[in-house]
């Protein structure tokens, strides 16, 4: 079986379709991985076929815009106005990420496509060639549900028949919303690209609640309880987790040998977040190490996402432009970052407690379900974030042991799935139901 996964994003949204991709090779399928073209070797390195999707729309994580609309400092009128300029942008590059996704498919001519939703133009692509698409998702989307509202408004709490109809609610409006958009830009595309491609009934809420789509969620159920109002066809596989290979290697030395030399460790990385002021920042990291643990608490710092390559830090912090995260995370005792999906999964796989300050997007859904595990304190609004209120918690962290054993305990949950498994066990469903057999 030819199984073709398309995914769209940062390095986030690809490692986990690398991870799959791996399975299903070992499986005996054959993997194509269609990604940003800035991944390339990243997916060839793995022993998977790569065919590029474009990289102008990652590209705008660069623009001064997209730093000015996660800028903490910012105004509201100056973030909305930075991310409409954003949205300008980006309609007119979605375009050649379709048309990229027609290539991919055209020409590689797969027995199932399994999507991002990012990627949502394989869906009407997919069924204009008769092939059978599966929609892989790494946060809970496009099903509402009443147990908790959608990810883009706010969670009141409420509680009983009144509180699920408020979240169920929430979920049919941005879906509906969503849904409506998606369709128009589909349907604008075709017609200026006269490729016969027939959008108008794209109706991608109505196909994921009907079972015209099979839906797997490649999350855990010990972190986000698979929703008994959901349809039958929409799974919880668990985690996909990148798994021996030369992302488990051992770093350089001088990472090794920090490691070695210190206890009360802390990690702390933002992924792909922009830095607006480097040195700032870096200064009140130091700061905030020195207060909570003074000598003894040091920190390996990932300066990738905001510059911070060029400062003098103190000896009880490194500095690294990236380090695996499955190597370093079994060996600190506490993970800072941004709340993205793959770091939170990272961080409750080994058992460590987490201190998170979520920028935007699905950041701010995790950071509240990390929260609720009893795995993280209350998250730090990027705002109000500064040396002082960062110390503290770290403090807090180290004196409260019910975190790490909240984390370690689902730690074990998260061991027990075989996400991967079950994921293929489904994508081989949708091909044995399209078949009719």
């Amino acid at each position: 079986m030819h199984v073709m996964l398309m995914t769209y994003g940062t390095r986030g949204d690809v490692q986990p379709f690398v991870a799959l991709g791996r399975g299903l090779i070992q499986k005996g399928h054959r993997v194509t991985i269609a990604a940003p073209e800035r991944f390339a070797g990243f997916i060839t390195d793995h022993d998977l076929e790569f065919t590029p999707l474009t990289d102008a729309l990652i590209a705008l994580m660069d623009d001064p815009q997209f730093a000015r609309a996660s800028d903490p400092k910012a105004s509201t009128f100056q973030k909305l106005r930075s991310l409409l300029a954003i949205g300008k942008k980006a309609r007119g590059l979605q375009d050649t990420l379709l048309d990229d996704i027609f290539r991919a498919i055209e020409q590689g001519k797969p027995d199932v496509i399994v999507f991002h939703p990012k990627t949502f133009g394989a869906l009407p692509i997919g069924r204009h060639f008769g092939i059978p698409v599966v929609m892989a998702q790494l946060i809970p989307s496009f099903i509402p549900t009443g147990d908790y509202p959608h990810m883009g408004i706010p969670d009141l709490g409420g509680k009983g028949r009144l509180g699920r109809s408020y979240n169920l609610l929430t979920g049919k409006l941005m879906y509906r919303l969503l849904n409506a958009t998606l369709r128009r830009h589909i349907c604008r595309w075709a017609a200026r690209r006269n490729n016969g491609i027939n959008a108008r009934d794209l109706d991608i809420v109505k196909s994921c609640q009907s079972g015209a789509i099979r839906i797997i969620h490649a999350f855990s159920n010990a972190v986000i309880n698979r929703p008994k109002d959901w349809p039958k066809h929409a799974t919880v596989t668990g985690y996909w987790f990148l798994d021996g290979t030369a992302q488990t290697n051992p770093p350089d030395p001088a990472v090794q040998n920090f490691v070695e030399r210190h206890k009360n460790l802390i990690y702390i990385g933002f992924g792909s977040m922009p830095g607006n002021d480097p040195t700032a920042m870096a200064e009140m990291i130091a700061k905030a190490i020195s207060q909570s643990g003074g000598s003894d608490a040091a920190a390996i710092v990932a300066t990738g996402w905001g510059g911070m390559r060029d400062i003098n830090w103190p000896d009880n912090v490194l500095a690294v432009k990236e380090v695996p995260h499955d190597w370093l995370f079994p060996k600190v005792d506490i993970v800072i970052h941004h709340g993205g999906a793959g770091t939170c999964a990272a961080a409750l796989r080994v058992g460590r407690p987490s201190i998170i300050i979520p920028f935007f997007g699905d950041q701010p859904f995790w950071t509240k379900r990390l929260h609720k595990l009893g795995v993280s304190p209350r998250p730090i609004k990027p705002e109000k974030l500064d040396a002082t209120l960062l110390a503290e918690q770290i403090q807090t962290v180290f004196k409260t042991p019910s975190y790490r054993n909240n984390a370690e305990r689902i730690s074990q949950e998260i061991t027990g799935e075989n996400g991967i498994k079950t994921a293929i066990a489904q994508i081989a469903a949708a091909v044995k139901n399209s078949d009719g057999t």
